[in-house]
């Protein structure tokens, strides 16, 4: 999402990212504060970091990426071009969202999907502000449980993400993931979503 303050830029892996992080931020009263810019997957957002980090505009730069199987090697993969950048990279990063100096004392951050700690992606973070004792939700668990094996199109690891979009299309309105927030069908103030926001407002001085 492009605003004004480029000197403020968020990078994402996809569109589905950048709509939920926008309403997040909408939904917290701070929408259009920062840049955020979808990089079409992984590849292209960990090949971009660099040019990213040195941008002579930059002032602050988050990144946000998927764990998926492996949380540390992501977290390998990205902190190799922010070494390149000149960042200061811890070791490892935090539960609440990494944020550490850059060069010329830029600021930078690192989030990884879901909660910097588990394996998963952005639908895992989304499973975890579906409302609480939501009824739909069991049943939905329950229609994709019962795909037998051979005929899944998903990998087992990928089973929140089939939760996530079998509920969303039950509800009244299907929507995409991002507009589900904006509609109030998703909980933008749960634990999981504060701890986000939190870290965005650290890491971008919000």
């Amino acid at each position: 999402m492009k605003v004004k303050n480029d000197h403020l830029k968020l990078l994402v892996e996809g569109r589905d990212d950048l709509h939920v992080v926008a309403n997040l931020l909408h939904k917290h009263g701070l929408e259009n504060r920062i840049h955020i810019e979808e990089k079409n997957g992984f590849p292209n957002l960990r090949d971009s970091i660099k040019i990213e980090v040195i941008a002579p505009e930059r002032q602050t730069l988050g990144i946000i990426a998927d764990a998926n199987d492996n949380p540390l090697g992501r977290w390998k993969s990205i902190s190799k071009q922010l070494v390149k950048a000149d960042c200061q990279v811890p070791e490892n990063i935090s539960s609440s969202g990494s944020i550490f100096e850059g060069p010329r004392n830029k600021r930078v951050g690192v989030w990884l999907m879901p909660d910097n700690q588990r394996s998963g992606e952005l639908e895992d973070f989304v499973y975890d502000i579906i409302p609480e004792h939501d009824p739909v939700l069991p049943q939905a668990e329950k229609y994709i449980d019962n795909i037998p094996a051979k005929d899944r199109k998903f990998r087992d690891t990928k089973l929140k993400r089939a939760y996530v979009h079998a509920w969303l299309a039950a509800r009244k309105k299907p929507r995409p993931m991002g507009t589900a927030i904006q509609s109030g069908d998703l909980v933008h103030n749960t634990d999981v979503a504060e701890a986000f926001v939190s870290w965005l407002r650290k890491l971008f001085q919000l």
